[in-house]
């Protein structure tokens, strides 16, 4: 009886063990894919600069932030680079941004939102206040089918 309980245990237990660490629900390897296709160069505290496509902010093609007491949402169309300002271990970095049309605004942006993109070497994912600047370069056409 002992033997048959056990038998029932691992057939049981098999298709469990069996998945774990299998399958792609795996978070760390999806991205989201923004609306529009934007690549852009991305350089980190440590300086080191990876170039993306697909970037988002928040799997979003536009960057959210506050100015003032306003909430403002500034599209990729519109921005040539963000710069950190000062990085702070606060909730907001204060940040630049210089605008396509040679502008600038002075915003502050949640340190946490994650930025995504996809290099040649896989899919990049990266804190807010851990980017120093981006740049966006441009729009990539859909691919026709």
């Amino acid at each position: 009886m002992k033997r048959l309980y056990t038998a029932l245990l691992v057939m049981f237990a098999i298709p469990f063990v069996m998945g774990m660490g299998t399958g792609s629900g795996n978070i760390t390897h999806r991205i989201p894919i923004p609306d529009k296709n934007f690549s852009a160069t991305i350089t980190d505290s440590e300086g080191i600069s990876t170039r993306v496509s697909q970037i988002s902010f928040d799997g979003r093609a536009y960057l959210t932030a506050s100015r003032g007491s306003s909430t403002v949402t500034i599209p990729f169309e519109k921005i040539a680079t963000v710069q950190i300002v000062k990085t702070e271990e606060n909730k907001k970095v204060p940040t630049s941004i210089t605008l396509k049309n040679g502008g600038t605004l002075n915003i502050m942006v949640d340190g946490a939102m994650p930025c995504y993109g996809i290099a040649d070497f896989g899919n990049v994912k990266i804190e807010f206040r851990d980017i120093r600047k981006v740049e966006i370069h441009e729009a990539i056409p859909k691919e026709k089918p």
